[in-house]
């Protein structure tokens, strides 16, 4: 018997566990389908309006700001610059290609951008929607090309990288939609488009780095499951690619998850040194120190969860060592957030699980306060140094940073997870500063 679960987008429809999709048939044709009004477009276009120009491209993928921003390469603000017309950014013609092919929308259709007001009105009109007819235009995240090749390998590391720099900034769970968007896009690439053997494995590499990178903001949002599945169909995409490296960033990164959901069955604290042993194994022809760091530092998280110290101390020490053999040309982009606030903060969470409240509350608090530390990263260790004051028996403090880690921004269903016990507790206070807290975290929970 199938096992179902939610459409990760609208949370309504259930989801088989056959289906090939990430999200469900509605929600599909919602980002594949788009009400043009081919008339009010071509005007804009002739006109030279690009504020309406972009207005109405973002509209038609029914995407906010924030979500189109991440797609285009934007700021938020800059998107709604644009569109107010307060920035003539779309007006340097090599920035209105780069949004062209950045939405996916064919560059032909930006033809009537160089029609005469009068004369050609009629035939940019037409032409647009014979583009549309013929299915040249199907969608500006469902442009699939009849072939693809080393640009659009390129556009799609690109897409990649925006997604984990707007994480930074805005937490996993604004940004899951978009992402899981864009991996039904290159699952039709894979189905439908030409590709040449050397271009197809690489396609089948990026997808499984999407997938990672879906993974991840599922993972952050507190969608375990859905992480799972997207953690399993990238090991899918990195055995058929043969593609050691993606190997490897799965196996971390499930053994990251296995650990979180250890919490509640801490036999997964097993799973997870399993799934290091894997990637160590994945690893052991060409990993880079910094990796060898990566996997260290997530055995070392396990064993604390297994309360064994001495096995800890070994992982974490290997860790440090491989950390100070310093960076190296050949290292993955993903291994860029291993450095010596990194290892503090698991420092740090690892010493709650071993029953040191002092080490705790002291290594994340430095962690906290370096200055270079990403938004969400420090958003989420200030809300583990929250709990790691509770459990030390200072309330003031606990609440405190736990207010500050809810006014960042950051919007994450794990960080406010972690700050459940906090909630719980203020449930029963009247003191000003536990209300504060209070407002902030169900603002955030319903946001």
């Amino acid at each position: 018997m199938s096992q179902s679960r939610l459409c990760p987008v609208c949370r309504k429809t259930l989801l088989s566990q056959y289906s090939q999709e990430a999200v469900c048939s509605a929600c599909l044709r919602g980002s594949t389908t788009l009400a043009w009004d081919f008339d009010a477009l071509t005007r804009a276009l002739v006109a030279h309006d690009l504020a309406a120009f972009a207005t109405m491209v973002r509209k038609s993928t029914n995407l906010s700001q924030l979500e189109f921003a991440n797609l285009v390469g934007w700021a938020q603000s800059t998107v709604a610059r644009v569109e107010r017309g307060e920035r003539d950014t779309l007006y340097d013609v090599r920035e209105l290609v780069r949004f062209a092919d950045a939405v996916g929308l064919p560059r032909t259709a930006l033809l009537p951008l160089f029609a005469e007001e009068t004369n050609d009105m009629d035939l940019t009109r037409r032409e647009l929607a014979g583009l549309v007819a013929s299915g040249v235009l199907a969608g500006l995240l469902w442009n699939i090309p009849a072939r693809v090749d080393a640009e659009q390998i390129s556009l799609l590391r690109e897409s990649i990288d925006r997604l984990y720099r707007q994480d930074q900034r805005v937490g996993g769970s604004v940004l899951i939609r978009t992402a899981l968007l864009q991996i039904s896009r290159v699952r039709a690439l894979l189905d439908n488009a030409e590709f040449s053997e050397s271009i197809g494995r690489q396609l089948l590499s990026v997808a499984g780095e999407l997938c990672v990178c879906a993974g991840w903001l599922a993972y952050d949002s507190d969608d375990q499951q859905l992480a799972r599945q997207l953690y399993g169909e990238a090991h899918l995409y990195a055995t058929h690619a043969d593609d050691p490296v993606l190997m490897v960033h799965v196996a971390s990164n499930s053994a990251l998850q296995a650990v979180r959901i250890a919490r509640e069955e801490p036999g997964r604290a097993r799973e997870a040194l399993r799934f290091v042993a894997s990637a160590e194994g994945a690893a052991r022809r060409w990993a880079t120190p910094r990796v060898h760091a990566l996997l260290a530092l997530r055995e070392a998280y396990a064993q604390s969860m297994l309360k064994d110290e001495l096995a800890y101390r070994s992982a974490i020490t290997r860790a440090w060592r491989e950390l100070e053999r310093g960076p190296h040309a050949d290292d993955p982009p993903w291994v860029r957030f291993v450095d010596a606030a990194e290892l503090t903060g698991q420092e740090g969470m690892a010493a709650v699980h071993l029953g040191q409240g002092g080490r705790a509350v002291q290594r994340l608090a430095e962690v906290v306060a370096e200055p270079q530390l990403g938004q969400r990263n420090r958003t989420y260790f200030r809300a583990r140094l929250a709990v790691a004051h509770l459990s030390s028996g200072d309330e003031t403090e606990a609440f405190t940073q736990a207010t500050k880690a809810l006014s960042t921004g950051v919007r994450s269903h794990r960080i406010l997870r972690e700050l459940t016990p906090l909630r719980q507790l203020a449930e029963r206070s009247r003191d000003k500063q536990v209300e504060q807290f209070r407002i902030s975290y169900d603002t955030v929970g319903a946001a």
